[in-house]
């Protein structure tokens, strides 16, 4: 059976209610019975707190929760909200046009709201973990809390970084809260206060975490190299360049690389790779919930296919959403393997399809029904979320498929070490880069004998395209999203960052918990 460390818990956990409801399924699918507050007559045995802290990774793979008003896709927020794609190749996906026109994210957006709690939920969650973890003496594995202690560390900074890069100032819940006589209420804290007690947490985290599990069973747990790589981003942010380089270059030293050919990243048969530092894993068949219904957040696999797929890939395609701009289509120059593996466009060929090609398969249709204007441009499909055809038409339910979702790649890394180089840092950032570059090519054609802030900032958005987690941040971070980002009406000074949920500022009170500016 294929892995699944990212456990489904039955209950929603906002920033004002945060008691919770423990469920949790390893192999076996061991179900606790429901409960509202903690004891330790509850959890008695190494097993029950390592369930506990499996629930605190759980959120990290939710991509809907309940409905289409809830979709938080990682595409969403960076990709589509960026420059690399548009939401849809007609007016179908209500949820995801707003992204598309800065000027439409709205408070009241469902699905804004929807990611404010998948990562609280996560917060509350590995807070709870923290707490009885820390209180139990009963552990009889050598090493065995300590690490559990150091991965809830993992996931509550993993998640607060998400929302620091989304948000800005955020409300800070350090503790558990057991009770709904806690104080259930919290004001938002400068991001700086954010930053320093993540990186507080994963300064801690790493040195306790092992480099890798050699239990097949535990991937996909946090590493020392996925704390590392966090760290080295949340410097990255902050413009630590000395730090960046500190953290990439002990990444550098733990014996990932670069997988041979791109495209593998996202092969099947190829998952926690060489090359993967921290991935969400997605396995298929264990629910059969429709992606967008009332119970969608209990599906084990993941639904990006379905949203995302490419329409005729064989005979169960995807929606086709998350359109490749023309902009990024065009960036890639002949011989560059990632163009390929990234976008789906007339001349893709698919060897499972009979080596045909996809003008050939249907894509010369979009121009009779493609009515967005940009999409019809540039007539292409994500492929980063491809199954071969094969799989999808043995699925039983399509919108819970197996492919795992990269989170942090071994290539990002160089990247980052590249970029703090260039920034004053020193070390060998050349290389780093080559290294990227050379195995997009497949030989050394088109290595660089010097470089400027200009190619790194080329070679994330190729190397990292529609992935999720960069695009647009890294857009604000380098203060480039005004004028890249001019065409969807960027606002300097209010879309760095999103809206505070207004369901949320209407819970806990505008005095308390306030709104971003312009909002």
């Amino acid at each position: 059976m294929k892995n699944k460390i990212f456990i489904k818990i039955r209950h929603i956990l906002s920033l004002a209610l945060v008691l919770g409801i423990f469920s949790s399924c390893k192999k076996d699918f061991l179900d606790k019975s429901p409960i509202t507050e903690l004891s330790g007559n509850v959890l008695s045995t190494e097993q029950d707190f390592t369930a506990l802290l499996n629930a605190a990774y759980d959120p990290i793979q939710w991509q809907v929760y309940s409905g289409p008003s809830t979709h938080m896709y990682p595409v969403m927020f960076q990709d589509i909200r960026a420059d690399n794609c548009i939401s849809q190749w007609a007016s179908y996906w209500t949820f995801g046009a707003p992204f598309d026109d800065l000027r439409n994210i709205k408070p009241n957006n469902t699905n804004i709201a929807a990611m404010w709690r998948k990562w609280y939920t996560a917060i509350a969650r590995a807070n709870t973990a923290t707490e009885f973890i820390t209180k139990y003496n009963g552990f009889k594995t050598t090493g065995l809390k300590d690490r559990l202690l150091a991965e809830a560390k993992f996931v509550w900074a993993f998640s607060y970084f998400e929302l620091v890069k989304m948000f800005g100032d955020v409300p800070l819940i350090t503790t558990y809260i057991g009770s709904t006589s806690d104080n259930l209420k919290f004001p938002r804290v400068p991001k700086e206060q954010v930053y320093a007690q993540i990186e507080k947490d994963l300064e801690e985290a790493y040195t306790l975490l092992p480099a890798s599990y050699a239990n097949t069973a535990e991937k996909g747990r946090a590493t020392k190299g996925a704390a590392l790589t966090l760290l080295a981003k949340v410097e990255l942010y902050q413009k630590k360049w000395s730090k960046v380089k500190e953290y990439t270059e002990m990444v550098m030293g733990l014996g990932y690389k670069l997988e041979t050919s791109y495209a593998s990243n996202w092969s099947l048969s190829n998952e926690y790779g060489n090359e993967s530092i921290f991935e969400v894993g997605y396995v298929s068949g264990f629910y059969n919930n429709a992606f967008e219904s009332g119970d969608a957040f209990k599906n084990q696999g993941s639904s990006s296919y379905q949203m995302f797929g490419f329409i005729f890939n064989g005979t169960v395609g995807g929606y086709g959403n998350c359109v490749p701009r023309n902009n990024l289509k065009n960036l890639y120059q002949p011989g560059d393997t990632r163009k390929d593996a990234t976008i789906i466009d007339s001349a893709t060929v698919f060897p499972e399809l009979n080596n045909r090609t996809a003008w050939d398969l249907g894509i010369q249709y979009y121009q009779y029904f493609w009515t967005i204007p940009e999409a019809l441009q540039s007539m292409a499909s994500s492929r980063k979320f491809l199954i071969p055809a094969t799989v999808s038409a043995s699925l039983t339910n399509l919108g819970s498929d197996p492919l795992n979702e990269k989170v942090f790649r071994y290539a990002d890394v160089l990247l980052m070490h590249a970029e703090a180089a260039i920034m004053g840092a020193g070390g060998d950032g050349l290389g780093s880069l080559n290294q990227v570059i050379f195995r997009a090519y497949g030989n050394a054609s088109h290595n660089l004998s010097s470089y400027t802030l200009a190619d790194v900032k080329l070679q994330r958005r190729l190397e990292l395209a529609i992935e999720g987690y960069d695009r647009f941040t890294d857009l604000v971070r380098w203060g480039d999203a005004a004028s890249a980002l001019a065409f969807k009406h960027y606002t300097v000074g209010r879309d760095e960052v999103l809206p505070i949920p207004q369901g949320e500022i209407d819970l806990v009170g505008a005095g308390i918990l306030t709104q971003n500016v312009g909002y």
